[in-house]
């Protein structure tokens, strides 16, 4: 009977960790879940992030390019040897 017993609470002991085991599984999955969606999203935002920073580069550099031409007409159009800022000969 002594044994029947002892057997009896191992087993009891076994199932109690068998289940907090199947517990602490099921916990894990769940925060995969959540690791993985979570994922998902940042790399949904890294996505948006890097195609605004390519508009924003070509953008950039469509502005530097109409200024160089303004620049450029701006050099033509003033007399020669006239320095920039200089007012002379204007009213």
């Amino acid at each position: 009977m002594a044994r029947l017993e002892a057997a009896l609470v191992r087993l009891e002991a076994a199932a109690a960790l068998k289940t907090d085991a199947a517990g602490t599984v099921n916990a894990l999955r769940d925060d995969n879940v959540r690791l993985e969606r979570d994922r998902a999203q940042l790399a949904a935002k890294l996505d948006d992030a890097e195609a605004r920073a390519e508009r924003l580069r070509l953008a950039n550099q469509d502005v530097a390019g109409r200024l160089v031409k303004i620049m450029e007409r701006v050099r033509r159009l003033s007399p020669p040897g006239a320095a920039p800022g200089d007012e002379e000969g204007r009213s």
